[in-house]
């Protein structure tokens, strides 16, 4: 099946038309299904497992299957990420016609993980039985998923079941299995689909399944109305305490101005202001006391430490409204080798003086700081002088029964983090961002729903405050239930509730992935060690 095959000129032209197509469709699917900034229908994303699986059995040669499943992956992860270019070229100050080959190296690198799903499912088809190799569909992509997050720092962003985020009945079953394993299980059925309808070539592909087969099938497919009735009328209450009341600020400040001196007392007084609407029943927006107020990342452009005078008005007004502040600032401190910056999110208390902080843990390369110390001339541009260095404590931040459990910008795209705030006590998750790099793109909407998944996966209200938006309160089965608007200064109040209660995704999570991992690398290796010796063996050529 794997023997060199010797295609004519026209077969070999139909291949390649054919593998275009596919790879095509598949990046369309994911596209359109994931966050875009044109229309979003989130089971168009089963295309990109379905093609994947596709080509990966009407290639030739197994490592056909690798690249061509690569070719789609990255056209489908460049697709989705174009925004990346946006602050490239607004604040990097790179030519658009140089920010091209930025994505499409970010979705080589991405596709990468496409193209071994495409080459292990080869392997898996060919050397195990029909059903078991695509019952292993789901941990293979979960596996991949998971290295997703953690290798090279990590960038978990175009993940197959965050895309069903807007369906939210879709998506309840990630508080038991993890929004890995959840795409590995949207992914299990679109190759099922696919599978059910083969593409057929006669041209040394994989063959196409018996109809005998089709009637395992069923059983895969059967999962879809699973997962919806799962969503709709099984899912299980989670303890919940005492209603709060959030007071979102949403500043749009901008960018190009945030870290000039001559704009921090116009900042500051721009969020007291907004925070007022929220606290201040003489401007008659309160209808209940608010129980603490969130700003976005950042959103004190100056060192707390360092300026006096500034603190000070935050202190005055926590103070003057017996509310508590969270907000995003740089934090600095000394250290054996000098000083440390940090990406800092503070909590100031009513109580004058009293004011905790939790220093962002991971990261933004290239935007908080460089790898390696990598030389690049836009870096400097991006970073706007900031060189941070990652935190360590990730315990909450308390005031009277609020557990606050801080996730800084991209950290919400992590569900590992979001799992261990809660494991350290935290009854509610809070995120702070600034978004404003991304402009009117898809991003800020897909970064609004990898935070919503944060909360289904853990069962906690997330209350969350961006600079040019989308602030949101998001409940734990992943629905908004408010929303602030893009580029625009305004204050939203929310209500949240708070949760001790754990999901079961929480309890198994760690051990659900280590499952996958050693299944899929196992029976990876098992399929490589049989595929080496078949082609060393002329007789399991022939």
């Amino acid at each position: 099946m794997n023997a060199p095959v010797m295609l004519t000129v026209p077969e070999r032209n139909a291949l390649r038309a054919t593998v275009l197509c596919l790879a095509l469709l598949g990046g369309a699917g994911l596209f359109l299904g994931y966050a875009n900034p044109f229309y979003q229908l989130p089971p168009l994303v089963l295309f990109f497992p379905a093609c994947l699986a596709t080509l990966a059995r009407i290639i030739p040669t197994v490592k056909g299957s690798f690249y061509a499943g690569w070719l789609c992956a990255t056209i489908g992860n460049s697709a989705c990420l174009y925004w990346i270019s946006v602050p490239m070229h607004d604040y990097g100050m790179v030519p658009w016609a140089l920010t091209v080959p930025a994505v499409l190296a970010l979705g080589a690198y991405l596709g990468l993980y496409g193209g071994l799903f495409a080459l292990f499912y080869r392997l898996f088809r060919d050397r195990l039985p029909f059903f078991a190799a695509l019952v292993l569909v789901c941990p293979l992509w979960a596996a991949l998923d998971t290295a997703k997050e953690y290798l090279f720092t990590g960038f978990p962003w175009v993940t197959l079941s965050v895309a069903f985020i807007p369906w939210t009945e879709w998506v309840q079953a990630a508080s038991a299995v993890g929004s890995t394993v959840l795409s590995g299980i949207f992914a299990m059925v679109a190759v099922a689909l696919a599978e059910a309808r083969p593409i057929r070539l006669s041209l040394g592909s994989a063959p196409a399944i018996m109809p005998k087969k089709r009637e395992r099938l069923c059983l895969l497919l059967a999962v879809l109305p699973l997962l919806l009735v799962y969503g709709c009328s099984f899912l299980p209450p989670l303890p919940e305490g005492r209603s709060v009341t959030v007071g979102l600020v949403q500043g749009n400040v901008d960018q190009n101005q945030k870290w000039d001196p001559a704009y921090q007392t116009g900042t500051l007084a721009r969020y007291l202001t907004l925070s007022e609407w929220t606290v201040n029943p003489a401007m008659g927006r309160l209808q209940k006391p608010v129980d603490f107020i969130l700003w976005p990342e950042t959103a004190m452009p100056f060192y707390l430490e360092s300026n006096a005078a500034l603190a000070d008005r935050l202190i005055t007004f926590s103070a003057r409204f017996s509310v508590p502040l969270v907000f995003g600032a740089p934090g600095k401190s000394d250290r054996p080798d000098g000083t440390g910056f940090y990406n800092r999110m503070w909590l100031q208390t009513p109580t004058l003086f009293e004011r905790q902080s939790y220093d962002k843990q991971h990261l933004v390369p290239f935007g908080e700081y460089v790898p390696l110390s990598i030389p690049l001339p836009f870096i400097e541009y991006l970073m706007q002088g900031l060189d941070f260095i990652p935190g360590t404590s990730q315990a909450p931040l308390r005031t009277g029964d609020l557990a606050l459990g801080g996730l800084i910008c991209y950290e919400a795209i992590f569900p590992d983090l979001a799992r261990q705030r809660v494991a350290d006590g935290a009854n509610i998750l809070v995120n702070i961002s600034n978004d404003a790099w991304f402009g009117y793109t898809a991003a800020p909407v897909q970064h609004l729903h990898l935070t919503a998944m944060r909360a289904v996966e853990q069962g906690r209200y997330i209350a969350r405050a961006t600079n040019t938006g989308i602030s949101a309160v998001i409940t734990p089965r992943g629905a908004i239930a408010a929303r602030g608007s893009l580029f625009k200064a305004e204050s939203l109040v929310g209500t949240a509730r708070l949760v001790s209660g754990l999901t079961v995704y929480h309890r198994i999570g760690p051990f659900l992935l280590w499952g996958c991992i050693i299944l899929s690398l196992t029976t990876g290796v098992w399929c490589l060690v049989q595929e080496r010796r078949r082609a060393k063996d002329p007789r399991e050529r022939a």
